[in-house]
């Protein structure tokens, strides 16, 4: 998998939404890093896992995968 990319998901059920960004591992899992508190909130073996968990707590995925320069 290409590790150049990242994803914002959003709470939009709030006023505000409030954003986390997922990313790609060097060892092939996934991090959920929430900008706000400037620290990584949740680690997973894979995408799956990791989208999984955000869905639980009503997270959506921003359309649209954003590609590092």
């Amino acid at each position: 998998m290409n590790e150049n990319w990242y994803e914002v998901w959003a709470d939009q059920g709030l006023a505000r939404p409030y954003v986390l960004l997922v990313e790609p591992k060097q060892d092939g899992g996934v991090m959920v890093f929430d900008p706000k508190e400037d620290r990584v909130i949740h680690e997973a073996d894979d995408y799956e896992s990791a989208t999984h968990w955000l869905l639980e707590d009503e997270y959506r995925c921003v359309i649209g995968r954003m590609i590092r320069d």
